[in-house]
């Protein structure tokens, strides 16, 4: 890893690919973002899940764990005209320091369905401009509960009649975004969560990076909306 310029090379499926940090490696004294504490994560197993929580394509744990515990989400709205209002970066804070290394955060290959899964392994889809963070137990759950729904409600539509008022509710919240970006959601059957947010300019394909500390422990998960390749050399 080049610390001097903040870029990191990792190989994925046999493919060599590049990612620079500079942009997000200490977001909390990034001037570019306004940062919102979106509330406190409950890990119940420690294994974590990222994706978006409507399409939920890849919604699998990491390959690390973190001891189950609360940890405090973190969204980082932009204040630049171009990403304005806007959710560039979602954070899980494990510990309060900034990360000595950092990685593509990676789902285990044994639980992806094929090479292009694996190719793609430290990405995810988002297909309905969400995205989320979760414990893996909690999000088997969610999707239960979906599922409940729509066989009791076979015309129903469980963002519309479930989330969107909960969202609505967060309209001004908080004022340097466009509201309606985030919500604190506790499925049934747990007494865990979900938190959600708007997924930057929407619908796309979106990174997750792990930090650690010098001691290969987990400081932070990061999922990345503005495509820190192409706009980080401009911050």
């Amino acid at each position: 890893m080049d610390t001097s310029k903040q870029k990191v090379t990792q190989k994925i499926e046999d493919e060599i690919i590049e990612f620079n940090y500079s942009d997000f490696n200490d977001l909390k004294s990034n001037k570019h973002y306004d940062r919102f504490f979106a509330g406190n994560l409950i890990l119940t197993t420690g294994q974590v899940v990222c994706t978006d929580p409507m399409y939920r394509e890849l919604g699998l744990p990491q390959t690390w764990t973190v001891k189950p515990g609360n940890y405090p989400v973190y969204l980082y709205i932009g204040l630049d005209d171009d990403f304005g209002g806007r959710v560039a970066y979602a954070e899980l804070e494990i510990k309060d320091e900034t990360p000595t290394e950092w990685k593509m955060s990676l789902i285990p290959e044994r639980l992806l369905a094929d090479s292009f899964e694996r190719k793609m392994n430290g990405m995810y889809p988002v297909e309905n401009g969400l995205s989320s963070f979760s414990d893996f137990e909690t999000f088997k759950t969610y999707n239960q509960e979906i599922e409940s729904f729509y066989s009791a409600n076979k015309n129903g539509n469980f963002y519309n009649e479930i989330l969107e008022p909960l969202f609505k509710k967060n309209v001004n919240i908080p004022k340097s975004s466009r509201g309606e970006d985030w919500i604190n959601y506790k499925p049934k059957q747990t007494n865990a969560n979900i938190i959600m947010f708007g997924s930057g300019l929407g619908d796309g394909l979106y990174a997750r990076y792990v930090g650690y500390d010098k001691n290969n422990n987990v400081v932070k998960l990061i999922t990345d909306f503005i495509r820190v390749g192409e706009n980080s050399d401009e911050k």
